[in-house]
């Protein structure tokens, strides 16, 4: 059992987590990708029982603050930390797979934002999507124009069939991008405590280790299916499949930088190169796409087992 002194640190670091980014604005965003994750570090070594009370009890105090310093908009950033936070704590003491940890964050994730759109509307999920575009798509258009106001006019042509087309893929893509930003947000909180913990423990706690990364087989054929309705589905299907397709790519990006890794590591290739390959490859697209193309081939070829090992000098 834990020391009563013991427990009031982690319940006032826990506070300091999740009562923060309510007073200050601004940070909300950014420490989302790791509050979740130090939310199951202070919780480790307790049971899930007791490290409930604590994350549960900081929510009404949360909910409570809300009130009172009439943010709302908090609200939605204190539901969305304080279950991702519930969902990865419950897969530590359960000692979930990682990835079944990662699609229980992301499923999380998921049914909030669809919770939130649907409640913030009087006319249901739609209705809610609708409003998010149009506020996105004035606030690109408010860019523009301030852009235009302080710039000359020679390429003002150009940027504005520029912008006109990025703001359409914003839109068309904007499901994928989402569900691409809550696979982040899910990896990057269970990244915490598995840094944190696999260095208190010298284990691979919560997660393997990158070079391990691979996702289940049969997630191959989801993304197969979406790639066909993408390319050659009509209608909602090919909208879907496109955004599925964004998704699952942001996955076997990471899948295939984990082969790349094991090939550096096999070939002993230094430290400074290899961070040189590794911003090249993301800020190309072509980049991009090789790495996902590399992470879809490992399925099938295992490329892993087929990396040459370094001569000797």
């Amino acid at each position: 059992m834990a020391h009563p002194s013991n427990l009031s640190s982690k319940w006032t670091l826990a506070s300091i987590v999740l009562l923060l980014p309510i007073i200050i604005n601004g940070i909300a965003p950014l420490l989302q990708l790791v509050a979740p994750g130090i939310l199951v570090v202070l919780t480790e070594g307790i049971s899930l029982a007791l490290a409930s009370s604590i994350i549960l009890g900081n929510l009404a105090l949360g909910l409570l603050l809300c009130w009172l310093l009439m943010r709302p908009e908090a609200l939605i950033w204190l539901i969305q930390t304080v279950g991702l936070a519930m969902v990865l704590m419950v897969a530590r003491k359960k000692d979930w797979s990682w990835i079944k940890a990662l699609l229980a964050g992301f499923a999380y994730l998921c049914i909030t934002f669809v919770v939130v759109l649907s409640a913030g509307s009087d006319h249901g999920l739609l209705d809610g999507y609708n409003k998010i575009i149009q506020v996105i798509s004035e606030d690109l258009d408010q860019s523009l124009a301030l852009y235009k106001e302080k710039s000359s006019g020679i390429y003002q042509v150009e940027l504005e069939k520029w912008f006109y087309q990025f703001k359409a893929l914003i839109i068309r893509f904007l499901p994928g991008l989402m569900g691409s930003v809550f696979v982040i947000i899910t990896l990057s909180n269970i990244l915490v405590p598995k840094i944190y913990l696999a260095k208190r423990y010298e284990n691979e706690a919560f997660a393997p280790t990158f070079t391990q990364w691979k996702l289940p087989e049969l997630l191959i054929w989801v993304i197969i299916t979406a790639a066909v309705l993408a390319f050659w589905g009509d209608g909602i299907f090919h909208v879907c499949g496109e955004n599925v397709l964004l998704v699952l790519s942001s996955l076997y990006f990471l899948q295939g930088l984990a082969v790349v890794a094991v090939y550096f590591e096999k070939l002993k290739v230094p430290g400074f190169i290899r961070w040189i390959i590794y911003i090249l490859l993301c800020i190309q697209w072509y980049g991009l796409i090789f790495v996902v193309i590399i992470g879809v081939s490992d399925v099938w070829f295992d490329l892993r087992n087929r990396a040459p090992a370094a001569r000797e000098s």
